[in-house]
């Protein structure tokens, strides 16, 4: 009877057991059901939010696109977004606007073919050259806070050439010298947007050509601009000024190669067609002599000096001064066609420090067209005169056939293809002014009675930028 009565307790219990286990996936199954049904309303929830989010920023598109006198930004649309979504959305905006996020990368690739023709009727080794070139940047820009950006950058190129970006191909596979190139921080406060001051080594900041500065300088030192936008219906629409302080050589006894210089700039708007930029800049320079010795030992291959040269205390000097006085006009013309652009410019400079009355040098240049999407066109010519002394020829332009003493046009046709891929063809057609002078460059063999004959180099380009 006992175990009689203990099997039948069993029996109850595992029975039991078994029911409430059938029972519990019913109870789950309803729980997840009923999760389900509160997740779905929550979706419902996001999507009415994300439909609002869309139609707020295709909204602020269309405010963008149509350029409205009051400028849109992160603050004027956070109270159109819903609460949930307003992080979310001032980042999107902040893209739209033009703020760019906390890190960039820039980069490009060129590859050129360079011819450099100066034989001439009679001409016994007239040396020819051509050559492969490479140009390779690479760097990163960061956004450190609302005010301010650093940058730092390196490229390829040879270590005794400040004048040039470019290595050449053909020594024996040889890998390629890769430095920094730049690295600097700009500080541009958002609350005055007027101030713009840069540290270190930069691009050219202020307005100028080639005529002055070569191109592919980066100047190290200090540089501050001010700029002031007009109210609308003046002619005048904006007024700047810029100063800088650079250092082109470092010497004990604090005897240093510096230049500084002041710029103002105006712009100008008649109508609907017509913009003109005008700058003002004033520079002097200070102890370039050491820039002279440099050219002379070869420490320094950028550029061949064509300055009057005499002796001072035994030692190569500058016969002038330098300090320049330079007026840049240039005036953008609209025309009926948008991927054609008109540009004429004009420039005179002047040394008031030099030691003769070779010290001016003048540039004309036109362009036609732009380079921004594919299809593009871009045509220019430009036209230069360059006396003696009117520039430190070691800072000038190393493509042309003298920095200064010189006769220069350039002659360039550039064709967008991708948005990233550029071809282009480039013709330099440069001669020597006056050939009587010390210094001035002449053919191998070239009589300085007969003048120098036109040197022509051409470059052929094919640019990728990252």
């Amino acid at each position: 009877m006992r175990r009689f009565v203990l099997s039948v307790l069993a029996v109850a219990w595992a029975m039991s057991a078994s029911a409430a286990l059938a029972q519990e996936p019913v109870t789950d199954l309803r729980e997840i059901a009923a999760a389900l049904a509160k997740e779905q309303a929550r979706i419902s929830e996001l999507q009415a939010e994300l439909d609002q989010r869309r139609a707020a920023l295709a909204d602020l598109a269309r405010r963008l696109s149509a350029d409205r006198a009051e400028p849109v930004t992160p603050q004027t649309l956070t109270t159109a977004v819903p609460v949930d979504l307003k992080p979310v959305a001032v980042k999107e905006v902040a893209a739209l606007a033009g703020q760019a996020p906390r890190f960039e990368f820039y980069g490009d690739t060129k590859v050129r073919y360079e011819t450099l023709t100066q034989d001439y009727p009679g001409c016994i080794g007239c040396p020819d050259r051509k050559r492969g070139r490479l140009r390779l940047r690479f760097g990163a820009e960061g956004n450190l806070s609302p005010d301010f950006k650093a940058v730092m950058g390196f490229s390829a190129g040879e270590i005794n050439d400040p004048n040039s970006v470019y290595v050449n191909l053909g020594n024996k596979f040889s890998r390629k010298v890769v430095t920094w190139d730049r690295g600097y921080i700009e500080y541009r406060p958002q609350a005055a947007r007027w101030l713009d001051l840069t540290a270190g080594k930069f691009p050219q900041t202020w307005v100028r050509s080639s005529m002055v500065f070569d191109v592919d300088f980066y100047p190290e030192g200090l540089t501050e601009k001010f700029s002031f936008d007009l109210p609308r219906g003046s002619p005048l629409t904006n007024v700047g000024m810029q100063g800088f302080q650079l250092i082109l050589g470092e010497q004990s006894g604090d005897r240093r190669t510096t230049l500084t210089g002041e710029q103002f700039t105006g712009r100008f708007k008649v109508g609907s067609h017509l913009s003109t930029l005008i700058a003002a800049t004033a520079v002097d320079i200070e102890r370039p002599d050491p820039l002279l010795r440099s050219l002379l030992d070869g420490t320094d291959v950028g550029v061949r000096n064509t300055n009057e040269v005499i002796l001072r205390d035994g030692l190569p000097s500058y016969a002038s001064k330098f300090r320049y006085a330079n007026l840049i006009v240039e005036n953008k013309i609209s025309t009926p066609w948008p991927k054609w652009p008109l540009t004429v410019a004009f420039e005179l400079q002047r040394n008031l420090g030099a030691a003769s009355s070779r010290d001016t040098a003048k540039s004309v240049r036109v362009d036609f067209g732009r380079s921004q999407q594919p299809d593009d066109w871009f045509v220019s010519w430009h036209w230069f005169r360059s006396e003696q002394d009117a520039i430190l020829s070691a800072l000038g332009e190393s493509d042309w056939r003298g920095p200064s003493n010189v006769e220069q046009q350039r002659f360039e046709v550039n064709h967008m293809v991708t948005p990233n891929v550029q071809l282009g063809v480039t013709l330099y057609r440069g001669r020597t002014l006056d050939s009587s002078l010390p210094g001035s460059l002449l053919p191998p063999g070239r009589a300085r009675a007969l003048g120098d004959t036109w040197i022509n180099r051409m470059y052929w380009d094919v640019s990728y930028r990252y």
